[in-house]
């Protein structure tokens, strides 16, 4: 059997590694071309794994992102049928497989035991993120569409329905959730985290069918992806398959999309905002108290290590000084379910305080 060479041609090796005590080489390579990312973990386990995730940036809460991830799971130019993604949930020997929109990024991961499944996920995969179909009948499908409420009855009331639609109704029907987009909002005022990413029901009818192919042709490009691989098969099949499945297509590089850091206030604001309850409910102890900090950057270790430490001094049990205190205060009912770091944006954040509370005790 030949020899593979220990990259593809068209890959540079930037950096590699090894994690003794795991039994792993960690490999970064760069794609010449588009400068797409590739890091590969080599080990003898059985479980491969891929990944390719894109940094996206929406500047809206229309969802565009959210509603991406789905609709271009609905098929693609060599796949060109309706949801392969779930045929192959159903179909393939897959341990893993899903798709996932944070506040500035997307991926598609999976993983098989299974070197023939593997490569087939592989190549749908690879299909779908970079030439997807994006029908507009998929994008009604999964973003936003209008129907009767009663289907048989054409003089019954319009409502909005989608995928996306009907599944951030219910995230956002949550008070934390509502309190989480409120904190995001006021500590970011410039920048992505500004917006919903997952999409706000009352802004998601606003976004277009051309404004989701706009955003796709923008952050679905090489030059912003990265590609993560893991298991035992040789780094040359893998970059082969991404360099003549996609790679080759792409002639040149984009400018790298980046989030900038956010400006910071001269001093602390307060807000005051209202959520909905039912109509006979009543408004006593329905009050959320929270304060919240914006901290350094979290690609920074010695800041993040710092953070943390701090938010488990803080918060970590009864007898943390913090967490003590907010649940033996005597005007709420128990410590905010938000209390802690949140180290999932390019920025940190802290937080802390009361939920079951009234207005005048704050």
């Amino acid at each position: 059997m030949p020899v593979l060479p220990a990259q593809h041609p068209d890959f540079c090796e930037v950096s590699a590694y090894n994690i003794d005590h795991l039994n792993l080489e960690i490999k970064e390579y760069v794609h010449k071309t588009t400068q797409a990312k590739h890091f590969h973990i080599t080990t003898s386990h059985k479980e491969n794994v891929f990944l390719v995730a894109f940094r996206t940036m929406p500047m809206d809460s229309t969802g565009v992102a959210h509603i991406l991830e789905h609709t271009a799971l609905c098929g693609s130019r060599r796949y060109p049928v309706r949801d392969p993604f779930f045929m192959m949930l159903r179909r393939s020997l897959n341990t893993f497989m899903n798709a996932f929109t944070s506040g500035d990024w997307t991926a598609y991961p999976f993983a098989s035991q299974n070197r023939k499944d593997y490569f087939n996920l592989l190549s749908i995969y690879l299909d779908a993120a970079f030439f997807s179909r994006l029908d507009p009948l998929d994008f009604a499908q999964e973003g936003h569409r209008l129907e009767f409420k009663d289907a048989s009855d054409m003089h019954s009331p319009l409502e909005y329905k989608g995928v996306v639609f009907n599944e951030m109704k219910g995230a956002m029907s949550s008070t934390n959730s509502q309190l989480a987009d409120l904190i995001g909002r006021y500590l970011f005022p410039s920048n992505t985290y500004h917006y919903n990413s997952g999409g706000d029901p009352a802004h998601i009818p606003d976004l277009s069918y051309d404004a989701l192919k706009e955003f796709y042709a923008t952050h679905y490009h090489p030059s912003n992806a990265v590609f993560f691989t893991y298991g035992d098969i040789p780094v040359y099949e893998l970059q082969h398959q991404m360099q003549t499945q996609v790679l080759h297509e792409f002639t040149s590089a984009q400018p790298a999309l980046k989030v900038p850091p956010e400006k910071r206030y001269h001093a602390p604001i307060e807000v005051i905002e209202n959520y909905g309850i039912e109509a006979n409910d009543d408004t006593a102890d329905k009050t959320f108290i929270a304060l919240s900090w914006l901290l350094g950057d979290s690609t920074d270790p010695l800041q993040r290590l710092e953070a943390h430490l701090l938010s488990q001094a803080l918060l970590a049990n009864s007898s943390s000084p913090l967490l003590q205190l907010l649940e033996n205060f005597s005007y709420a009912k128990a410590p905010l379910s938000l209390s802690g770091l949140d180290d999932s944006q390019k920025e940190m954040v802290f937080s802390c305080g009361v939920e079951g509370s009234n207005p005048e005790h704050t």
